[in-house]
């Protein structure tokens, strides 16, 4: 009878539904900017918010960035940053705005005492790691409602997230920050998307880049390891049953 009572719980275990994957958390604030130096309590709070999440997290700043445009640019160790503007030519690291009358409306540096940032203008930045990571977070400044700005990646199935444009016009913009977390996900690359001559497009800038190198052993275990770990529990509890009633019966 022994086999039996150790194949049962396990089947009864398999059967039963697995427990869900960990999903992707968010954190996005937005603050209108009448100029760059405007208090964004809300901008702030995100990445506070984020900062608290993932305690560790790299940071890339552009101050060692080279200036002028780059086809793919090394930003930190495993780090490489690439992307086309609106017109397919490459996108540029500056230092100053390209629209100095108004910078909130064109992107402009967030780093503290920093000067440097990344500036997209439409098209596409995408940020690609030697390193799965399963957080990624940013600055983007110039924030206007001229297209839909998103960030794109896959963590195994493709997820987009809508960059904030409330309260925007052609002559406001704004700050935003937009981080996520996706425990235990593996994600290679990062896209930010601000449109093309066809949908529109936007100009930003982006800066103070937050990310996170997947822990080993974090997140979830996969369905299967689920089943060996149940498979596991069953056939213990099994042995343990045939035990004691081996030792009743002596």
């Amino acid at each position: 009878m022994l086999p039996t009572k150790i194949l049962w719980p396990a089947a009864l275990l398999l059967a039963a539904p697995l427990p869900a994957l960990a999903s992707v958390t968010t954190y996005v604030g937005e603050d209108i900017m009448s100029t760059t130096s405007d208090p964004h309590p809300n901008s702030a709070t995100a990445a506070a918010a984020f900062g608290a999440a993932v305690p560790g997290a790299g940071l890339i700043t552009f101050e060692s960035a080279p200036l002028g445009s780059f086809g793919s640019l090394t930003v930190a160790p495993g780090v490489a940053l690439s992307g086309t503007d609106v017109n397919g030519d490459s996108q540029t690291i500056r230092n100053t705005s390209a629209f100095p009358s108004g910078p909130t409306l064109d992107g402009y540096n967030t780093t503290p005492s920093g000067a440097n940032f990344a500036e997209a203008t439409g098209g596409t930045l995408t940020f690609n790691f030697a390193t799965a990571v399963d957080a990624f977070g940013a600055y983007l400044s110039g924030v206007q409602n001229f297209t839909t700005d998103v960030i794109t990646f896959s963590d195994g199935a493709s997820q987009t997230l809508t960059i904030p444009e409330d309260g925007t016009s052609g002559s406001v913009g704004a700050l935003v920050f937009v981080g996520f977390t996706d425990p235990g996900k593996s994600i290679s690359s990062v896209t930010i998307n601000v449109g093309s001559t066809t949908t529109g497009w936007d100009d930003i800038g982006v800066d103070d880049v937050r990310y996170a190198p997947v822990a080993a052993g974090s997140g979830a275990p996969e369905p299967v390891g689920w089943a060996l770990m149940l498979l596991g529990f069953g056939g213990v509890g099994g042995l343990i049953r045939g035990r004691r009633a081996r030792a009743a019966l002596a």
